[in-house]
């Protein structure tokens, strides 16, 4: 019987303390070469694998947020690590939290890095931008139309020039954003992410979705594990109010809210500053 892949890269320090990366959407575990420079300094091992159904990871019929800690453990057991801490970036957020309740045993340290909240929730939902609102709720209300959205042809015509998501991310992108994206390498390096996601079909990009906008099954107020929040007050993806609704409900969260920082500049601004708490 065919095992199923699960593609994974590193970056940092090799020698470092290992750190899982959970990507965001849509995107794959190149995304974590933004923090390499950084990791480095901070002696950090980023483990980033691709979600199933991204990148060279396989699909996964019928898998849920919480089934990635499997998958995480799994991969740390063919590494050899014991322990190790998780840092989950935007949509990657949940998946994170995921490892921290599944098996709080193996995480030392935790970090979410402007993350999405559980969308499902009305509450949360509106505080969206229009456009991210009415594509969040088309996903929720009428699955069946994600699927046409995220079609053959169009996840073959966004893998093939993904700069047409980078345009797209500038509309939203606040002044701190818009430096870090006239970066060439920035921008080349976030449009082969989404190249990568789509590389084979957009059903790993549709189930994420369906995931996203479904509930998460993660008892958030049981989580007994520190960890780090950190968001930028000009976030104009993921608004700030997300890691305020966090705050709320993750009784051992430090929250660090950056004024002027946005969805792009603060992980690459301050990956130092992330990766030390972290690895403390």
């Amino acid at each position: 019987m065919r095992h199923r892949g699960l593609a994974y890269l590193e970056c940092g320090d090799p020698n470092g303390h290992p750190v899982v990366y959970c990507h965001g959407f849509p995107s794959s575990g190149r995304e974590a070469w933004l923090l390499h420079p950084a990791a480095l300094v901070a002696h950090a091992r980023i483990i980033a694998p691709d979600r199933p159904g991204y990148g060279e990871s396989d699909f996964r019929p019928g898998r849920t947020i919480l089934d990635w800690a499997e998958d995480v453990a799994v991969l740390a057991d063919r590494l050899g690590l014991g322990r190790f801490g998780v840092l989950g970036v935007s949509g990657g957020a949940p998946y994170a939290l995921a490892c921290t309740w599944r098996m709080p045993q193996r995480i030392d340290g935790c970090a979410l890095v402007c993350p999405l909240g559980p969308v499902y929730l009305e509450s949360l939902l509106a505080q969206m931008d229009w456009a991210a609102r009415f594509n969040l709720k088309l996903a929720r209300r009428i699955p069946r139309l994600s699927e046409i959205l995220l079609a053959p042809l169009a996840s073959r015509f966004l893998a093939a020039w993904p700069e047409t998501l980078g345009r797209l991310r500038r509309i939203n992108a606040t002044e701190a954003d818009l430096a870090e994206l006239a970066d060439p390498s920035i921008r080349r390096l976030l449009d082969q992410t989404v190249a990568d996601a789509l590389r084979n079909g957009a059903r790993g990009a549709r189930q994420d979705l369906s995931l996203l906008t479904s509930n998460w099954g993660i008892p958030l107020e049981r989580i007994d594990l520190e960890l780090d929040v950190w968001h930028g007050e000009a976030d104009g993806v993921v608004p700030a109010s997300h890691s305020r609704w966090y705050a709320a409900r993750l009784r051992r969260a430090r929250v660090h809210f950056l004024p002027g920082e946005g969805h792009y500049s603060l992980p690459l601004r301050h990956a130092g500053g992330i990766l030390r708490r972290l690895l403390a």
